[in-house]
Formats: C-alpha cells, structure tokens, sequence
C-alpha cells in the first residue's frame, strides 16, 4: 500500500471519530461497570458507617438478647440483618475495652481487646492492611447483590468498603494498655460463639 493511501486512511479514521480500543475497554462499552463501583467510598463514608455507628448494639447487650430468643432465626430477624436466607446474619455492635494484644505480623493485621463488660470477655478487632470477610458491605440494606447480579463485581465492592474502612484509621497506632470504642460488624451461621471477630466501621478515641 503507497503512502499516500494509507494516510488517507488515517485522514478517514480521524474525521470519522474513529479509535482503536482495547478488549477491556469494548467490554466495558458493552457491558458498563456497575455505578456502585465509582461510589463506594462515598458509601461508606455517608451511608455504611454511619449506619453502623446509629445501628450498634452493645456487645453484651447484643449477646444477652441472642441467648434469650427462640432461635437463632428468629435472633437475627430481630436483632439482625440478612439479605438472602443463604448468608450468614449480620449483627452491628459496640464494644469498649482495652487493648491486650497488638498483632501486626500477617496482612489481617488484629488487635484483642478485653470488654469493660465483663459478659463480654476478649474480642478481635480487624485493624488491616486487609480484612476478612465483606462483613461491612453485608451489613448494609442500601444494597445487595441484586444491584450488582456479577458475583466477581459484588466481591470487588466488598474490598474497596473494606479499604475505605481501613484507611479511616490507618495512620493511627494501636498499643497494648490502649482504651478504645470500636462500632463495627460481625457474621454468623449459628448462635456466636467467643472469641469474636469483629470488622470495624470506626475506631474511637
């Protein structure tokens, strides 16, 4: 091919608005990433939190409760939330103690914290670089995997709530004696059984 036929190709393909993409970017022409995705820290910060914080039981009071319904079923339509009769319950809690252990060592970075209430005994904290679970994210009755319906982009919705979480208290440090305030979410199938593991929202002071 002369030259000057291919530059009147390029000359065709550039006055035609043309443009050579990728085969990611035509699959999201195709098929646009879900609007959530773009929002997600906004939803933690206006939404998921906040929730949480308004939504938390005290953790002995929560446990209390749980112990005296008729079932666990029932507990959590009552004291609870689940979204779909597969998944686990989600409870929202406060627990206030002091700190007595500090484990940065692995990337599901914790701290244990011992409950002012006494009923409430040594609790796990998540403090990062990465959580377990979407604890967080389920908690929340804005959405659900139904605004989603791609396991893959619901799962990648579940992280960046987690890493908005995280990074609310990133730079703080946590130290053995340390008294704190924690709102957060836990998960279970079954009657909560100790140690807990809880997936902050916040973290005070």
């Amino acid at each position: 091919m002369s030259t000057r036929v291919i530059w009147a190709v390029m000359a065709s393909l550039l006055l035609s608005g043309c443009r050579i993409v990728s085969e990611k970017q035509l699959a999201d022409l195709k098929n646009p990433p879900n609007a959530n995705m773009a929002k997600a820290a906004q939803l933690f910060d206006q939404k998921i939190a906040p929730q949480v914080v308004a939504s938390a039981k005290p953790l002995g009071t929560l446990l209390t409760q749980i112990g005296q319904a008729k079932d666990f079923d029932t507990a959590c339509q009552q004291y609870g939330y689940r979204s779909q009769e597969e998944n686990p319950c989600v409870f929202t809690v406060s627990v206030t103690g002091t700190i007595t252990e500090v484990n940065t060592t692995s990337r599901n970075g914790q701290i244990v914290i011992k409950g002012d209430d006494a009923s409430v005994g040594d609790v796990k904290v998540q403090i990062g670089p990465t959580f377990r679970g979407t604890d967080l994210r389920d908690s929340y009755r804005g959405l659900s995997y139904a605004d989603f319906n791609d396991q893959n982009l619901f799962g990648d919705f579940g992280k960046a709530i987690n890493q908005r979480a995280i990074g609310s208290f990133a730079q703080r440090t946590f130290a053995v004696g340390g008294k704190v305030t924690v709102y957060g979410a836990f998960s279970a199938f079954d009657t909560p059984q100790p140690p807990l593991l809880i997936t902050p929202a916040k973290i005070t002071p």
